[in-house]
């Protein structure tokens, strides 16, 4: 029984290692950040199986049109790696959607702390009581609770700034946040926060420049599509001569 087990698991590890070595380096970290539920395994087996279509179709044919075999390799592997790039793309517009918001959160909080000199529990308050439902609010809530329970834990601080950025920026925010709730007659650790969310309106600044640089920078792509469809178009008449020299070889027959 143990043994069936051991063998289950070396099948298991075998598989995961299958997937993760056609996979690109970053795209388990993309898809968790994007959906938690989202499974690699199974986005790797649908693009894999996919594109391995595509040239399983052409086998009938590589005896008669040899060509055929490198064309549908290329279809193959063009569909595979688009889906890789699309999920990139979900990913970049995701993070900086996210980056945008936490800004916009880190300020609202530096304002709160300076003007009303509220205690950092205080300040998270009343944001929540502001924000709209989303993912920003669901953190803040869950992040207001473990305050409540483990009030000298950095733990949550770390987890919110995962949860609702990622970023580095973000973890460095969280971080200076938590050092002034436990040192909240240290002023100075409030101006920090001052310097580092004007540091964080420069750089967000720069990142919408650019992402709005790289939409043009698509433009290559945009050229290459088109000779992805004439590709495909000489790939489809291959099909349709190979299919007739299969037909005119059994007649003859």
């Amino acid at each position: 029984m143990k043994n069936e087990k051991a063998k289950q698991t070396v099948e298991q590890k075998t598989v995961f290692s299958f997937w993760e070595k056609i996979g690109e380096s970053n795209l388990r970290e993309m898809l968790l950040y994007l959906n938690p539920e989202l499974s690699f395994e199974g986005f790797q087996k649908k693009r894999f199986f996919k594109a391995a279509s595509i040239f399983l179709a052409s086998l009938p044919l590589i005896a008669f049109k040899p060509v055929v075999a490198i064309v549908a390799l290329a279809l193959a592997c063009f569909i595979y790696h688009m889906d890789y790039r699309k999920i990139k793309g979900w990913y970049e517009v995701e993070k900086f959607q996210r980056e945008l918001v936490f800004f916009k959160f880190s300020r609202e909080v530096y304002i709160y702390l300076l003007e009303n000199m509220s205690t950092v529990y205080q300040a998270f308050e009343r944001l929540s009581s502001r924000l709209d439902e989303g993912l920003l609010k669901d953190a803040l809530r869950k992040l207001l609770i473990s305050m409540h329970e483990k009030p000298n834990d950095v733990q949550p601080f770390i987890d919110f700034a995962n949860d609702t950025s990622g970023g580095d920026s973000a973890r460095l925010f969280m971080l200076t946040l938590y050092e002034y709730q436990q040192n909240s007659n240290d002023d100075s650790i409030i101006y920090e926060l001052g310097k580092m969310t004007n540091e964080q309106l420069f750089m967000t600044v720069d990142d919408i420049i650019e992402y709005k640089l790289r939409k043009f920078g698509t433009f290559p792509t945009k050229i290459a599509m088109p000779v992805m469809i004439v590709m495909f178009c000489f790939f489809i008449t291959l099909l349709i001569d190979g299919v007739k020299s299969i037909q005119f070889i059994n007649g003859g027959g």
